[in-house]
C-alpha cells in the first residue's frame, strides 16, 4: 500500500512538471530546493561534512555553504530532468551541444566495446542522450529503486533516451555481452562501493571505490571514455566526452592504478564545477572488517564481482 502511494505521488509530480515550459519547471524546481535545504539538516550536514573534507580552509564558510545548495538544486534537477525527458526529447538537437564525440567514434572502431566511466555530476541523467543523438547502443547499470512501480516507471523514462538498463543485480553477464558486441556501456564509479570496492584515494582519502571498470579492461580490453553532462542554463545542457583513458594492465598494481588515476580525473572535473557534483552522498566511510584483495585476476561473471 505504501509503495504504490509513493509512485502515486510520484506520478502526481511528474504531471506537474510536465504541466509547465521546461524553463519555468526547472527554475522552480532550483528555488524550492532553496527553501528545503533548511529543512534537510541530516543530508545538508553530510553535504557540508564532504565540502570541507575536499576544501578545507581554501574556501570561505559562505562559498561552502553556496557549494552545498548548489549541490542540493543539482540532485533536485537530475530527479525532475528525468520526469520531463519527454518534453526534452522532442527537441534535444536544440539543447544539447556535444564535445569530443570524434573520441567514440575512435574508441567503437576498435570493436572492443566501450565502458563510459561517469559520476552523479552535472545532469547524469541525461548522458544516455548520445545515444538519441547518435545512434549508438548504450546501456547503462542502474541500482534498482526498491518500490518496483517507481523502478519500472524510471526504466520507461530512461529508455526513451534509447538506452537499456541493465540491473546493477546479476548486471557482469549482460555488461560483458554489450562489450563482446561492441557496444558501449556506461557505469557510475564516484559512490561508495563497500567491501566490495578496492582502497584508493579520492580527494586526498583513501576511499572504497569501484573497479570494475578496470576489471572489464582487463578482461575484455574495451575503451574507457569519460564523459559528462553539465547544465548551462534551464534546459540546455552540454555532453562532454573525454579522450578515452589510456591503461596498462600487464604491470602489477594496474587494477588500484587505474581506478586512482580515474578518480583523480573526477577530482579535476568536480573541482571545476563544484556545485554540480552529488555532495550529499556518505562518499568516505571507515574501512569494513573484511575488504577485497586486490589482485591481477581477470573479472568474474559470478555476483561476488558486482556492484
Amino acid at each position: 500500500m505504501i509503495s504504490f502511494l509513493t509512485y502515486t505521488a510520484v506520478r502526481f509530480a511528474s504531471f506537474l512538471a510536465n504541466c509547465f515550459p521546461v524553463s519555468f519547471t526547472l527554475w522552480m524546481t532550483a528555488r524550492t530546493t532553496d527553501w528545503v535545504y533548511g529543512f534537510l539538516k541530516e543530508r545538508r550536514q553530510i553535504t557540508l561534512e564532504n565540502i570541507n573534507r575536499v576544501f578545507g580552509d581554501s574556501i570561505p564558510p559562505e562559498r561552502k555553504t553556496a557549494l552545498a545548495k548548489g549541490a542540493f538544486r543539482s540532485a533536485a534537477l537530475s530527479m525532475v530532468e528525468l520526469l520531463i525527458v519527454r518534453k526534452i526529447a522532442r527537441n534535444a538537437g536544440e539543447r544539447f551541444s556535444i564535445s569530443g564525440d570524434q573520441y567514440l567514434e575512435e574508441a567503437f572502431a576498435k570493436q572492443k566495446g566501450v565502458v563510459m566511466t561517469v559520476a552523479h555530476f552535472g545532469s547524469w541523467e541525461y548522458l544516455p542522450f548520445l545515444s538519441f543523438l547518435k545512434g549508438r547502443r548504450w546501456s547503462v547499470v542502474v541500482k534498482n529503486i526498491k518500490n518496483p512501480h517507481v523502478n519500472r516507471m524510471v526504466d520507461s523514462l530512461r529508455r526513451v533516451m534509447r538506452v537499456h538498463p541493465i540491473s546493477k543485480d546479476g548486471s557482469i553477464r549482460t555488461v560483458l555481452t554489450e562489450l563482446k558486441k561492441g557496444h558501449g556501456v556506461a557505469i557510475l564509479i564516484d559512490q561508495w562501493a563497500g567491501d566490495e570496492g578496492i582502497w584508493v584515494d579520492f580527494f586526498g582519502t583513501s576511499t572504497s571505490t569501484t573497479s570494475i571498470p578496470a576489471r572489464l579492461a582487463k578482461h575484455t580490453g574495451c575503451a574507457l571514455v569519460p564523459a559528462y553532462c553539465l547544465r548551462r542554463s534551464p534546459g540546455q545542457y552540454e555532453i562532454h566526452v573525454e579522450k578515452p583513458y589510456h591503461y596498462d594492465t600487464k604491470t602489477p598494481g594496474w587494477e588500484a592504478r587505474i581506478t586512482t588515476e580515474l578518480n583523480q580525473l573526477w577530482e579535476h572535473w568536480i573541482r571545476l564545477h563544484p556545485d554540480q557534483w552529488l555532495w550529499g552522498h556518505r562518499r568516505w566511510k571507515d574501512k569494513p572488517r573484511t575488504i577485497r584483495t586486490v589482485s591481477q585476476q581477470t573479472i568474474s561473471t559470478g555476483r561476488a564481482d558486482e556492484h
